[in-house]
Formats: structure tokens, sequence, C-alpha cells
């Protein structure tokens, strides 16, 4: 793998000489990108579903570099440098495997030849203690009350602020809430308190999934708050009935539900996931590409992702089966049995039984009489002949 670390000092000229033959891969999470980045990057934050099933292998490029402009540069040649960067890695041997820099790396070096792939020693972390000018200013906290962090904001600089209007708004309240099904909407908690949006939308209930109750103080909605830390030892799952009733009771009224936590990035679009993936029947994979191509922020924590690739086995083992299909009709949709009834035999003893959906009803100990003692007689095992195999270096890995 040709990949060569470079210092801050070097970045520094690649980004004032050679900008436009060069681009900045910032594999750091999304809201500490959000927060302050160095000017011009582009974030590469992978999904859990990426990184889980690349192993620490190479990935399609459009997973890597987002950027749709950035991509059409570096697939046509214009690019000859690509710098790597996460938070403060000495050097890109020091990666670990699965980690979102080295993914992208072996990505990156399955361009073809001519395109530099280099490291920043010391991440973004060493470059903005150096060439602070060089980032975007770090987004402080802004007081809801007041409008600024320090609470003494002056009359000019918020009227600035209104003119410009969504461009301080970080990237996930840009827009409106996005259309999961004609019922179920995604969204942030400030789409939650836009009435505007929410009215041009027809929406009639909130589902708010956060650590705080924001019920609306104005307009009519149907509300329920279910309060979800977005941290690796919260247990959404437990929720995912108790938000799934609340869907459908919208659902059965006419009316229209925005969920939504607080960036609408983790907790929210985790139980969006679950109900599509419920009520579709659809593997997480399938269900995480229908909402990332309405909303393409959405990245469950890692912990929410393992609590849905469960929530999909308990998903797909409750599928009813069906009878034998064809393949004219395998991408048919599942058709529940109705219910009839049928003579089962178990060992030569026989007992009709009602069944619905494939779920039979009957009393065990009416059907599985005692067996007959020769069926339990011990029969004399055949030793098969001994086969030698030889296996190559490749097929005698573990």
């Amino acid at each position: 793998m040709k990949v060569s670390s470079i210092d801050c000092r070097r970045l520094k000229k690649i980004i004032r000489k050679e900008c436009g033959t060069s681009l900045i891969v910032d594999c750091r999470p999304y809201f500490s990108f959000s927060n302050s980045n160095i000017k011009g990057s582009v974030n590469a934050n992978l999904n859990s579903v990426v990184v889980r099933r690349s192993r620490g292998g190479p990935v399609p490029l459009q997973f890597v570099i987002p950027d749709e402009k950035a991509l059409l540069r570096l697939r046509e040649g214009s690019i000859s440098t690509v710098v790597v960067l996460d938070d403060r890695a000495p050097h890109w041997q020091k990666l670990k495997k699965d980690s979102i820099a080295q993914i992208v790396i072996n990505t990156l070096n399955n361009l073809a030849s001519g395109t530099n792939i280099c490291f920043l020693k010391g991440g973004f972390e060493n470059f903005q203690g150096q060439y602070p000018e060089l980032c975007t200013e770090v987004v402080k906290p802004v007081d809801q009350n007041n409008g600024t962090e320090t609470g003494k904001c002056r009359p000019s600089i918020t009227l600035f602020c209104e003119k410009l209007g969504s461009n301080l708004k970080p990237d996930y309240d840009q827009g409106k809430p996005v259309e999961i099904l004609p019922f179920l909407y995604l969204g942030s908690a400030y789409h939650a308190s836009r009435q505007d949006y929410l009215s041009d939308l027809g929406v009639t209930a909130l589902l708010n999934v956060s650590r705080r109750d924001t019920r609306p103080s104005k307009g009519h909605y149907d509300y329920k708050w279910i309060p979800v830390e977005d941290n690796v030892t919260a247990d959404i799952s437990s929720h995912f009935q108790e938000a799934f009733q609340f869907i459908d009771g919208v659902k059965q009224t006419g009316g229209r539900v925005l969920v939504h936590c607080e960036a609408g990035i983790s907790r929210s679009p985790t139980i969006c996931l679950a109900y599509i993936m419920s009520t579709k029947r659809l593997q997480l994979e399938e269900a995480f590409d229908i909402i990332k191509q309405r909303r393409s922020l959405i990245s469950p924590n890692f912990s929410f992702m393992g609590q849905l690739l469960q929530f999909e086995s308990e998903v797909l083992s409750s599928t009813p089966i069906t009878a034998a299909t064809t393949p004219e009709t395998a991408t048919e949709p599942a058709t529940p049995c109705c219910i009839g009834k049928e003579t089962v035999s178990f060992f030569g003893n026989s007992k009709e039984c009602t069944f619905n959906n494939n779920n039979f009803d009957f009393e065990p100990s009416t059907v599985f009489a005692p067996l007959p003692t020769s069926f339990l007689t011990p029969m004399p095992l055949q030793t098969p002949p001994l086969r030698h195999f030889k296996l190559s270096p490749i097929t005698a890995l573990p």
C-alpha cells in the first residue's frame, strides 16, 4: 500500500498551492466535523452497516466521498493528492483495521495510479492547533432564550443572523422533514418547532425520541415523548412497540406523524428503521437504504445498529411461512394462510388440527403417543470409510 504520512506544514502548502488538484477527506464523526473542520474538506462518516460489512476492506467510492462534485473530480482524474485525517492518530499504520480512516485509505488505494494518498499526522486536533485560520470556526452552543452563547447579542448581530437564515443552521436542520411513508415523516427538533413546516406537510402528531420533553406550546398535535439518550448504553429497542402503537394510531385516524430527536441522525432514524422493518418485513440493509436515500445524514450509533440487527432476526423469524413458490411467484408478497383443518401424522398417530398462519393447534399428549419399542432399539452404526483430503493453503485458512 503506497500511503505517505505528512505533517501539518505540508498540508498547509497543499491547501494554498494545490487546492485545485487536492482533496481533504475528514474521517471524524459527523458532529465533530460539523462543529469545526478544515476549510474545503469533505466528511466520510461511514454508517455502521457499511463499516460492519466492509470488515476493514474497501467499500464503494461513493460512501467514502459523499460530495458529488468531489467524487466526479476524483473519478475524472483531476485530483492528484488525497489527504486523509482523523481526530489525532500519529501515523496511518497506527490505525485500527476497522477504523473509518483505514477503510477510506483502503478504498482510495484501489484508485488508478497517479493519485497520491496521504495521511495527516496528529489529525485535525494537531492541525487546528497550529493553523486555526485554515479551519472553520468552532460552533458554540446557542442560548435558546437570548440567541447567543453569552446571552448578550447586539441587535445588529441578531438582525444579521436572521438575514443569513438557514445558512447558519447545521446540515441536519436544513430543508424540511422527509417523507418515509405517506403518514410517516423524519426530521430534527428544529423541524418539529416549525409550525409552517408541519402545516405544509399536514403533520398532526409528533413523536419525540430524545432526552428532553419539548411538547409544543402552540398548535394542536397529538404528542408523545419517549425519553432516550443517544449513547451506547441506551436500550432503544425496548421502546419499539410503544412507538409503533403511537404511529399506527395516527395512521388509523388518517393523520401524519413526525418522528424526531435532537438532530434526526441517530435515535429517530432508528425508530423509523424498526417500524418499516416490522411493517414491510424488510432486512435492516434494505430499510437503511430506503431511509438513507431520503435523509442522507442518518447514522444510528453502534449500539442502536446492534439492536436493529437483533430486531431484524426477530422480524424475519416471525414472517409467515407460505406455500412453495415457483420462480414466477417468488417475488410476490407473502400471503397469510387461511384458517382451516388438516390431518397431521406423527409416527403413525393422526390428529386433525386447526391452523392459522401455519400455527397448529393440538394437544401434544394425544399426538405424541408412546413410540414403538422397535423404534427405540439401538441400531448398529456403520462407520464410513476414511477419506483423505489434501487442503490447499487457501482452504486451510480459518
